[in-house]
């Protein structure tokens, strides 16, 4: 009989899974684009030769050397300086002309400005005209709206009601009223009625249906 310690060893764990290593890509920014370089006008490349300067002996040039003014004049005499000069004045020739252009243009463009600022005003006035004749539309259709019309009828209603009672009162505190002063309080009296009548009246068609019973309450 085996011992127990005798017993075989146990099978190793199985393998676990391969690390993998991960490579790490850092991504920069692209870089703006440099901006466009200047373009400047550059000086005209040194002529080749210079014949007026191979004709002259080492003592004028020495001379010339020494008197700059002379140099100068000598320089200015060279073709290629003589056609850059052309130029030169051909430029100043045509940038005198665009500002003789621009000043004789100047009282036209005063006149256009003066007359865009008169147009502004003028439409600036109007706007504010407008907006005021606004203001006033909307305060007069609030003042007809449907409410407001119903209590300035129904205020007029109750003036004249209080009226013909005031009539009324009149004719019952005057016992020598004869047949002509009855005829006529009865006329003024009868008018105060359908004034306050025909004032309930329209009042009560501007409000919603339904409401016209209560519209045309009042002593009659």
């Amino acid at each position: 009989m085996p011992w127990p310690w005798s017993a075989s060893p146990a099978p190793p764990p199985p393998p676990g899974p391969t690390p993998v290593q991960a490579e790490v890509v850092a991504v920069l920014p692209a870089s703006p684009p440099p901006p466009p370089e200047e373009v400047r006008p550059s000086a005209p490349p040194a002529p080749d030769r210079f014949p007026a300067l191979e004709q002259r002996s080492v003592e004028e040039l020495q001379q010339l050397q020494a008197n700059t003014t002379a140099a100068e004049d000598l320089i200015l005499e060279h073709a290629s300086v003589q056609d850059l000069a052309k130029k030169l004045q051909a430029a100043r020739e045509e940038n005198k002309q665009l500002a003789d252009c621009i000043l004789r243009s100047e009282p036209a463009v005063n006149e256009v400005s003066s007359a865009y600022e008169a147009a502004t005003e003028e439409l600036r006035n109007l706007k504010a005209s407008v907006e005021a004749l606004g203001q006033q539309r909307a305060e007069i259709l609030k003042r007809r709206s449907p409410q407001q019309l119903g209590a300035q009828l129904n205020a007029q209603a109750q003036q004249a009601e209080g009226q013909a009672e005031e009539m009324l009162h009149q004719a019952l505190q005057n016992p020598a009223l004869d047949a002509a002063g009855f005829s006529q309080f009865r006329q003024q009296f009868m008018q105060q009625k359908m004034e306050k009548h025909l004032r309930l009246a329209l009042k009560s068609s501007l409000e919603p249906p339904g409401d016209g019973f209560s519209a045309c309450g009042g002593s009659a």
